[in-house]
């Protein structure tokens, strides 16, 4: 995976001591927690996650502290480069036991009295198999959470989002894509491929978007396609991007062209609309090259299977 981050994981009903003793507080929203700073997500199991960069964001080190605010609190550190996983857990401040693994040939070290381990795992993943059966969370791999953008309080200047992107996305592009029959579960996960899908011709398709606001305010709309026959699967994957131009700017060149070219319009003071109203086009786009094989130069395909030799 190439994961490098860590995490720290409380109770749920403890956020706003999680929130208070870190200095922290939303703003905005986002649909992966990797390579976007540090995030937040309540979990199925009635924990509440907060993750961050390996590097930038030492939660591990936060651990005794996040403990003594919320009294049982379990951190992880990952860095999947050099093979290194860490867990530990505390209770009031107080480390109760810990576990790492530093190499996929070595036995893990541990320190203190451990909770018992799923039988069956490898001695490698332990850390995580342990995080994960205590808290229900395994970085990059749990499905369906909604994350929350956090930042330092005071750091940034700019207003945290009025209205929630991800309530948005559900209440003005479900019906859109209901109309165009695709189906969902209520409240679907927007952000996890397999959740909205549909068949059409004999191929199994599904939509889901990458989004973020705050910071940063779009949404991207990306797309599989798949068909089985005699027991080999071959399909696509790809998106909806910006156009690719054909040729050169500098071809055709006049000053009308230039002018286009470098007017901006002025930002919208709905951003969050406005991603939304981009994203019902490209849905549109979308749609039309999965019916049909509509050329648009605003489709791009990232990967194919099997592969073309």
């Amino acid at each position: 995976m190439g994961l490098k981050l860590s995490w720290v994981a409380v109770k749920a009903e403890r956020r706003e001591a999680l929130l208070e003793c870190l200095g922290l507080e939303p703003a905005g929203e986002v649909s992966q927690e990797v390579g976007v700073g540090l995030v937040m997500a309540e979990l199925p199991s009635g924990w509440l996650v907060l993750v961050g960069n390996a590097f930038d964001d030492q939660l591990l080190s936060d651990l005794p502290r996040v403990s003594g605010a919320c009294g049982e609190a379990i951190g992880a550190e990952i860095v999947d480069t050099v093979s290194f996983y860490k867990v530990q857990a505390y209770l009031d401040g107080l480390m109760q036991w810990s576990l790492a693994s530093a190499s996929e040939h070595g036995e893990p070290t541990s320190l203190g009295e451990l909770p018992p381990i799923p039988p069956g795992t490898d001695d490698y993943e332990a850390p995580l198999v342990l995080a994960e059966s205590l808290c229900g969370y395994r970085a990059g791999e749990t499905p369906a959470l909604e994350w929350l953008r956090l930042t330092r309080r005071g750091a940034s200047r700019a207003e945290a989002p009025k209205r929630s992107m991800l309530e948005a996305m559900r209440a003005e592009l479900l019906p859109l894509l209901m109309d165009l029959g695709w189906s969902f579960p209520p409240r679907p996960a927007m952000a996890d491929f397999g959740v909205i899908r549909r068949e059409l011709h004999g191929r199994q398709q599904s939509i889901s978007f990458n989004y973020s606001s705050g910071v940063e305010t779009y949404i991207n709309v990306r797309f599989m396609s798949q068909e089985v026959n005699d027991g080999v699967a071959s399909g696509l994957s790809g998106g909806v991007g910006p156009a690719r131009a054909k040729r050169s700017f500098w071809q055709g060149f006049s000053w009308k062209r230039l002018s286009e070219a470098t007017s901006y319009p002025s930002p919208s003071d709905d951003l969050i609309g406005a991603a939304i109203a981009k994203a019902r086009e490209e849905i549109a786009v979308a749609d039309a090259y999965l019916r049909g094989g509509f050329t648009d130069s605003r489709i791009y395909i990232t990967h194919r299977w099997p592969s073309r030799s």
